[in-house]
């Protein structure tokens, strides 16, 4: 299995249930494509700590799942096969 396409922008994978990643900088409508970036793209690694913060102001602390093979993987597919992302699973 494996993941193919290009990123739309759309930030749904930088949100874990309600908590958004610190570094999501939502310049739209979080989900809609190119309405997102990350504000430390060039500088994120593997299992990066980062602090997610929910609407309500609760903050806790997470790990940043850019290149974390199958746990960036999981995610991404669970996205996918909600319809919420767009890339593709072959």
């Amino acid at each position: 299995m494996s993941i193919s396409g290009h990123c739309n922008q759309c930030g749904n994978c930088c949100w874990i249930g309600n908590f958004k990643c610190q570094y999501l900088d939502i310049g739209g409508i979080a989900g809609m494509p190119m309405s997102t970036r990350c504000t430390v793209y060039d500088k994120r690694y593997t299992d990066m700590p980062i602090l997610l913060a929910d609407p309500y102001g609760s903050i806790k602390e997470g790990f940043c799942l850019h290149n974390a093979g199958p746990a960036e993987d999981d995610h991404l597919i669970s996205l996918i096969r909600r319809g919420q992302c767009s890339l593709r699973e072959e």
